[in-house]
């Protein structure tokens, strides 16, 4: 029993256990946006279908969805990607607006049958909308995670952040022939591999006016 709260405690820890509050905390907003946005323009104002509206509801949750989730869940800075970001985010926001707009406009065909009152059609129609996101919510967080966000915010280090005292080191054969070489004009003893005689027989012949 103490293993697993131990490794509960340690997730609560972790970044990520972070950043999926924070998706969580950012799709309680765009939720929030969304159900008030279809309501208004559905049932108070009657702008059009229950089609039309949630296709109005979810454009408008998905801008801050898009930006808070950026900025504060996986911490990005500076401009969006339009090809790396925006592009996929939004084709996203349109893969999960079809799903719930097929689910809201079966709904709206369905409520009649259920209940004759605007409220509670209003209230189905939400309901299908609430219940499709809350389906897709693991994967969105899946998909934005591994593909979008974290995939750039967990990126190897390039070259120039590497330690500048790093040397890289050289093969054996070549680094010993290297440094019997620098050794041997120095005027230092070499014996590694023979190289050290052969260096020092050659000056020998070299200064011996017989040859």
């Amino acid at each position: 029993m103490a293993r697993p709260v131990s490794h509960a405690r340690a997730f609560l820890r972790t970044e990520h256990f972070k950043r999926l509050w924070k998706y969580a905390s950012v799709s309680v907003i765009s939720t929030l946006v969304t159900q008030v946005v279809l309501f208004l323009t559905y049932h108070v104002w009657s702008l059009g279908s229950a089609v039309e509206c949630n296709v109005i509801a979810t454009v408008v949750s998905a801008v801050p969805a898009y930006y808070l989730n950026r900025t504060w869940t996986w911490g990005k800075k500076g401009r969006s990607e339009i090809w790396g970001e925006i592009v996929p985010f939004w084709t996203i926001a349109l893969v999960a607006m079809v799903l719930s707009t097929v689910a809201v406009g079966v709904a709206a065909h369905n409520a009649d049958r259920i209940s004759h009152g605007s409220l509670e059609r209003a209230l189905i129609v939400n309901g299908a909308n609430l219940l499709t996101y809350a389906v897709l919510w693991t994967a969105r967080y899946f998909v934005l995670n591994r593909f979008l966000f974290g995939a750039r915010a967990a990126s190897s280090p390039t070259a120039g952040d590497q330690d500048d005292d790093f040397i890289e080191p050289t093969p054996t054969g070549f680094g010993n022939a290297v440094d019997a070489t620098a050794r041997s004009a120095a005027g230092g003893d070499i014996t590694d591999d023979g190289v050290g005689q052969k260096a020092e027989l050659a000056a020998t012949e070299t200064a011996d006016p017989a040859v």
